[in-house]
This record gives C-alpha cells, sequence and structure tokens, in this order.
C-alpha cells in the first residue's frame, strides 16, 4: 500500500493542512510575533560560546550525507562497560557538565534546563541532535521504504540527554528516543524568516503553542476526519435508538445552566465529555468548570449539543441510570466527538487553554539571529498516561468507544480517531495511506485508545505470532483497517483491555464489570463470542465438531491469573482483593492486574483462536461442567445456547467427580531452554541480550513442568503443605496438544474450600503441566493422554462460586 504526502494526494483540498493558507487569518491569534527576548550579555560564559544555529546547519548537512550515501552511519547497538546498551548515531553538539542540576541566572540553560532527560538520576548532561525520521513519531524503516520518503525533507531537533563516561559523546541508551525525549519534548528551531506557511516537503517541524488552545487547528482535524475517514470514524455500526431518558445539555443558549440538559430524540449530533467527577465540594458542584469549559469547546466546534454523565442521566432514577450506563457503547460510538478532560484530578480543574482556565508554558528561547529554539512540550500520550484520567475504571471505556477524541492536557491539545493522532504543538504533514479508509500512514505513530483489535496499530492482524510480554505501552505505528479485525486480533484485544481495565481504579467494587460493559459491547458483533461475565467463551464449534462453549470456557477460567510486572516467573503469588459479589473464577472478581500470558510461551489469545481455526487437534479434553446460579436447575456448559447463557448469567459451577492434581511437591529441575531478551528500537536490527535476571529457577511436578500463578499471598511452600492438608486442591479443567508446538498442556484450577459442608470452593489460582512430547508420543486417545497427568479421580462434586 502506497503512501504521499496528503497535499499530493489532495492538492485540491488544502484543508488537510493543519496549517492551510485558508486558516492563516483565523490562527493570527495562535501565533506569538518573534522578537529578541534574550540578551546576549545576561547568559552564562559556557552559553555565550555557543551556536546553535550553525550547529543545526551542521547537523543538517551531515545527516543529509548519511541520506544520500556519501557517509556512514552507525547503526549497531552497542553494549557499555556498565551493561547498558546504546546506539552511537546522534550528533554532539554541547556538555553541559552539571551546570543545568545548579541554579543559574542564565536564560538559556534554564531552556536547556526544563528539558532535561532523566534529571532525578543523572548530574551531567549532554546536548545531542538528531534526525527527525530517527524520532518516537515515525517507524524509521517503513518510512524510508516508503515512496513518500523521497518527497520530503528530513528536518533535526536535539534532545538533553544524561552524560557519563561509560557510554561516548554521540550515544546515547537504546530506548531514550523512545520513551524519554517523549517524556519532557524535544528542541527545534525555528528560523526568523521561515514561512509558517504549510509545507508539505518537511517531515516535522515544532508550533508555538498559544495560552489559549487552538481550537481552529482542531476545526481543520475535525473536517479531515469527517471528508474523508469514511471507512474508520464514519457511523457503519448501527445501534438500537434510546427511547427514553436521552438528554443533552444546549449550549447555544446564553445560560445553559439555566435550561439544564433536556431530552432529545435520538439522532442528534452532538459532543460527549469524558472526565473525572473528583472529590472536592468544588467537583461535585452541578456545573463545575470543566463542563463549562466543555460547553465552550463544543460551541466553539460548530456543535449545538454536549452530553455529559453528572447532568444528562437523571441519578435519582436507579432504572434510567441502569439502562443509560448499560448503553455506554451506544452514548460513545455515536458521540460525533468526545472532548477529553485529561488535565487535574477532579471537574473543578477545567479544559487548559479554555475561558480562564491556564495551560503550563511551552519552554522557548529567542537566539540573537532571530531564531526561536522551541520545545515541542511532553508527547501528549505521556501526559495522559500519567493523568488521573488514565487511573480511572469508568473514564477507560469512555475513552476507548469513542470515534474522535480532543483530549485536553496541561500542555496542550491531541486529537485521536480512528484512522489520525496528531498533536497540537508538531507541524506535520497528514501523511496518509492510499486506500479507500485513507488512515495515517504505517510509518506515523499510531493512538493509544485502542479498539477491538490487539495494540491498534497495523500490525493488530499477525495471526502467525505468540506475543509472550505485557508491555506497559507498546509503540506502534499506523492505523488497523477497522471492523475487518481477525477473532485471533479480537481475543487479543479483549485480553488487553481486561489487563488495562484491571489496573484502574473504581470507587465501588460493584461498578468492577458495569463500568467495563461498554468494551464487551464492542464485540456483540461477533456472534460467536460470548462473555460470560467477562470471561471469552465460543459458543461454536473448535477443533472441528468438539463443543467450544465447554472447551473455551474451561481454556479460560484457567488462563487469567494476577501478575502485576511483566517478569515471566514459574512462580507467581498476588495479594488481590475479593470481590464478592462475582464468581471468584473471573478476573472481576477479584482487585488485582490481571495477564492472560505466561510462561512458558502461553498466550491465551492465540492458543484459543489456534483452537477456533483448527479443523481437527490430536488430543483435546475439557471438563464436563454444569453451570446454574443458586436455587436453579443445573445445565451441562454444552447444552446452553448463546443467548440462554447470556441472559441467565450463571455465577456456579459444579464439576462431578473431578480430576484432582496427585502430587503437589515441586522439585529444582535443570533449565532446558532460556526465555531470550532482545533490545533495539522498533524498525531496527533487534539482537539477543541473553535471559533476564528473573530468568532464575524451574520446578517440576511429577516430572512435569510446572507454572503456579495465585491471585493471593502465598509462598511455595504453603502451596505445598495445603495441597497435602487438602484445604487447597486443584482441579484438571483442560488439557491439549498445544497446537502450535509439539508438546502438550494440562490446565488445572487451584480451588480453596469456602463452604466445607457445601463443598463450595473459590478460585484463588491456576496450575499449568507441560507434557512432553516423548509423553505424547504414548498416547493414542484421550484416555492415554490423561495417564500422562499426574491427576486423580475424586469422587463426588466440586463446586466453584
Amino acid at each position: 500500500m502506497s503512501s504521499s504526502v496528503a497535499s499530493a494526494q489532495h492538492s485540491k483540498n488544502r484543508s488537510r493542512s493543519p496549517d492551510s493558507p485558508d486558516l492563516e487569518e483565523r490562527q493570527d491569534k495562535h501565533r506569538n510575533k518573534r522578537q529578541k527576548t534574550s540578551v546576549f550579555s545576561h547568559l552564562c560564559a559556557q552559553c555565550q560560546k555557543l551556536d546553535l544555529d550553525s550547529s543545526f546547519e551542521k547537523a543538517s548537512a551531515l545527516y543529509q550525507k548519511v541520506r544520500d550515501g556519501s557517509m556512514a552511519c552507525p547503526n549497531d547497538l552497542f553494549k557499555a562497560s556498565d551493561g547498558r546498551y546504546f546506539y552511537n548515531d546522534a550528533i554532539p553538539v554541547h556538555h553541559f557538565q552539571d551546570r543545568l542540576s545548579r541554579p543559574s541566572t542564565c536564560p538559556l540553560c534554564d531552556f536547556f534546563r526544563s528539558l532535561r532527560v532523566q534529571p532525578d538520576v543523572h548530574v551531567k548532561h549532554k546536548l545531542l541532535a538528531f534526525r527527525s525520521s530517527d524520532s518516537w513519531m515515525f517507524r524509521h524503516d517503513a518510512l524510508t521504504d516508503n515512496p513518500t520518503w523521497n518527497e520530503i525533507q528530513d528536518t533535526v531537533f536535539m534532545a538533553v540527554v544524561p552524560d557519563d563516561e561509560v557510554i561516548p559523546p554521540s550515544g546515547h541508551e537504546v530506548d531514550w528516543l523512545e520513551k524519554e525525549v517523549p517524556s519532557v519534548g524535544a528542541i527545534y528551531r525555528l528560523e526568523a524568516n521561515e514561512s509558517r506557511d504549510p509545507d508539505y516537503n518537511i517531515l516535522l517541524r515544532a508550533r508555538e503553542v498559544s495560552e489559549e488552545a487552538n481550537l481552529d487547528l482542531v476545526r481543520t482535524f475535525l473536517d479531515v476526519c469527517r471528508e474523508h475517514h469514511h471507512g474508520t470514524c464514519g457511523r457503519v455500526i448501527p445501534h438500537e435508538p434510546i427511547q427514553q431518558g436521552f438528554r443533552v445539555i444546549d449550549c447555544t443558549v446564553d445560560d445553559p445552566t439555566l435550561l439544564g440538559a433536556q431530552e432529545q430524540p435520538w439522532g442528534i449530533k452532538y459532543a460527549a465529555l469524558s472526565y473525572v467527577w473528583g472529590t472536592s465540594s468544588a467537583d461535585r458542584e452541578p456545573w463545575p468548570k470543566t463542563v463549562l469549559d466543555a460547553v465552550a469547546v463544543t460551541k466553539e466546534l460548530g456543535l449545538q449539543y454536549l452530553w455529559v454523565d453528572r447532568l444528562c442521566i437523571n441519578q435519582s432514577d436507579d432504572a434510567e441510570k441502569a439502562a443509560l450506563i448499560s448503553r455506554m457503547t451506544t452514548i460513545y460510538q455515536e458521540a460525533d466527538i468526545t472532548i477529553v478532560a485529561a488535565a487535574g484530578s477532579g471537574a473543578s480543574y477545567g479544559l487548559p487553554g479554555i475561558r480562564s482556565t491556564l495551560r503550563k508554558p511551552q519552554p522557548k528561547y529567542y537566539l540573537d539571529s532571530g531564531s526561536l529554539l522551541l520545545s515541542t512540550l511532553p508527547d501528549p500520550r505521556c501526559d495522559i498516561f500519567e493523568s488521573s484520567h488514565w487511573t480511572r475504571g469508568w473514564t477507560y471505556q469512555e475513552g476507548i468507544l469513542s470515534r474522535r477524541r480532543i483530549v485536553f492536557t496541561d500542555h496542550q491539545i491531541y486529537w485521536e480517531c480512528q484512522g489520525m493522532a496528531t498533536h497540537e504543538s508538531i507541524n506535520i504533514p497528514l501523511f496518509l495511506d492510499d486506500s479507500d479508509e485513507q488512515h495515517m500512514a504505517d510509518f506515523m505513530l499510531t493512538g493509544i485508545f485502542k479498539g477491538d483489535a490487539h495494540s491498534g496499530g497495523s500490525q493488530s492482524n499477525q495471526d502467525d505470532l505468540v506475543i509472550l510480554k505485557d508491555e506497559p505501552y507498546r509503540l506502534d505505528y499506523g492505523f488497523p483497517i477497522t471492523r475487518k479485525a481477525t477473532t485471533r486480533a479480537q481475543l487479543r484485544g479483549l485480553n488487553e483491555h481486561i489487563r488495562a481495565f484491571s489496573k484502574r481504579e473504581v470507587t465501588y467494587d460493584t461498578d468492577a464489570l458495569p463500568a467495563f460493559q461498554g468494551i464487551l459491547g464492542m464485540y456483540e458483533d461477533n456472534k460467536s463470542l460470548c462473555l460470560l461475565h467477562g470471561i471469552p467463551v465460543w459458543m461454536g464449534k473448535v477443533c472441528g465438531d468438539h463443543n467450544g462453549a465447554q472447551i473455551t470456557f474451561a481454556l479460560s477460567v484457567t488462563s487469567w491469573y494476577h501478575r502485576a510486572d511483566q517478569n515471566h516467573q514459574l512462580f507467581v503469588s498476588e495479594d488481590s482483593q475479593r470481590r464478592s459479589h462475582l464468581p471468584s473464577w473471573t478476573w472481576a472478581g477479584w482487585k488485582g492486574i490481571v495477564t492472560w500470558r505466561a510462561p512458558p510461551e502461553y498466550e491465551h489469545g492465540a492458543f484459543m483462536s489456534d483452537l477456533i481455526a483448527l479443523e481437527k487437534l490430536r488430543f483435546l479434553w475439557a471438563a464436563n461442567m454444569y453451570l446454574y446460579n443458586p436455587d436453579q436447575p443445573k445445565q451441562l456448559l454444552s447444552s446452553y445456547s448463546p443467548d440462554l447463557l447470556k441472559s441467565s448469567a450463571p455465577t456456579l459451577i459444579e464439576i462431578q467427580d473431578p480430576l484432582i492434581l496427585k502430587y503437589s511437591i515441586r522439585k529444582e529441575t535443570k533449565k532446558e531452554w532460556k526465555w531470550l531478551q532482545k533490545a533495539g528500537r522498533i524498525g531496527r536490527k533487534q539482537y539477543d541480550i541473553g535471559s533476564p535476571d528473573w530468568d532464575e529457577k524451574w520446578y517440576r511436578i511429577a516430572g512435569r513442568l510446572c507454572f503456579i500463578g495465585l491471585t493471593v499471598r502465598m509462598t511455595e511452600q504453603e502451596w505445598t503443605d495445603k495441597h497435602i492438608s487438602g484445604e487447597l486442591i486443584s482441579v484438571l479443567m483442560f488439557a491439549s496438544k498445544d497446537p502450535s508446538s509439539e508438546h502438550g498442556r494440562a490446565r488445572f484450577v487451584t480451588l480453596r474450600k469456602v463452604r466445607p459442608a457445601a463443598e463450595r470452593w473459590e478460585r484463588i489460582g491456576v496450575l499449568s503441566l507441560i507434557i512432553p512430547e516423548v509423553s505424547l508420543a504414548k498416547c493414542e486417545t484421550n484416555e492415554d493422554f490423561l495417564k500422562q497427568i499426574p491427576v486423580h479421580e475424586r469422587e463426588g462434586v466440586v463446586v466453584i462460586q
């Protein structure tokens, strides 16, 4: 799929550029006239020696030589004497020594001081020059392989990074350009005579950000989206209309607070507000500052109506409130735009840059030449990750479900729709893929509000991949073709949404599933996928003619566990809190950070999608489970229809004559393979850098490599002792040959007794055993396969609540 600069594709539609000439008059108020505000004599002696105009020009000339092949640039990854990995391809400009760590009256030092990477860790810093094509905004290999690359001019930026003896002057640690520099901002130079008119041949420049939010720029983004993102952001998912209780605020009246929210017919165009309520008395006012600022934004963007939960839902009518909460998918997906308040900790904070709400200033410095040194500010994605909005449970689905988001941070505005992500402080052509959907090109940094598919970038549908690592934020590039996600990508997306949501806070435990209901609603179009209390169940056939509900429920209920960090240890024990109103066998029944990945090389989404896709699997078994509610008759899970499973939402699992783990003594064993870490920037060569520190000990149970994940705090010895005493049991729920390897897997739930007389248990963890290939070779039938698993039959029933 080829790409080109937006102007080349749509030369007749100049509104595509964020700075089109027809907007010049409207944007004048956002421009600060350049003038010399710094006085050379006020600079410290070291800064007086700097010629930054010349440094930018020399760096640009050197990188041009690299581009045309007349000069080599090292692309390898190097290892420092202290074990850190670094690249050695930057251009050194200046060594500050420790002067940025000391107070001074030098204005240029102050400018650089505000843009230091890791200021709390390092004392000495240096100034390096980089190519914009190497910044986090682009995937370098995809950019340089694209025909667009031949049409555009690369630019140079600088960054203030740590300076130490073990990394050479032109060196920078492997992740600084992807993680550290974005958190503080890059430094660009705007020349005194440089036009602000759009230049479609320049890759990236900085833009001055004024005290007022640039809503003219937002209108440009909105126009581009409405005109060209028909396939990605258009209303293509039909929703049942909201027949009663749909109220909105009319933002065009003189005083909306007097009129209040009024009921309107479903189908009108409206904006929605996503914000944190807060706890102070000012936050709890009916019309706090954030709401009033959102009214102003809505009106300025040409919309009449605004939906705000606190004002548009009758909070005293429990039935109406419940009905509207169940329609959050509809409300946010149907909103023309969603205004996201990602600054402050409550509704009284306001939207920075709107009315009287202040922004944090943009670092800038005027050189004597008239050139302006300008920070791109922290990437707004970083600000959003650090915001209160990103910590709250209810706001999670609001951001995800929206088609177009206008996010207000303390520094600037961030725009993200389903085909484009950009922000106020950068001046960049809107590179588009030459396709019907007109989403941003594959080399562009994608957004952070992921849809139904895994990760959200153009790599979302990699069906031949097992992804082992839970990353807090994965840099991804390009935008996926919407509503064409495979089942594998959807299952991965669902699992990632569950993990991300489980990190967030809800005030009341009873909100745990309602606040996630909108996310679950994204998967309703996949009629074979049922979500029982948040647990994915495939209601169609798997592996040919096997009952999908029985197989995949057993797989799913044994696949999630709690793990806060990324380390894949073979014994994990986390102290999670029980939510007693939900079953213990669902992740929503506990408060804790959930993962669906485990060692060795297990990923639930990939495994389950393989079972769905395969026509046949040599060995496949799942326990017969009865699901029911108290005071209702029992029913085999395999006999449920999708509608009945969804409407009845059973909470109890009964297993008759279960297969129980026979041995519980874990014996340390020699490792037979290692997990290897890789290092290297996305889009560059990846290097094996050895085993991680946490890859320490392996254990076996009855000769089978074992993994244990616990939802409650417990030592390894306590796990063994409590199995011996009978306080804990591990019940075999699922076993099969691994679809992607030659060995087999046996998956158990670990249960703790809660009501001895009624044989009631609660799920507190999982156990996985690897059945080696040599053992599978002895088997002809499922019965033979089960004999390779250390279990014995226990008479009676086990009920998991």
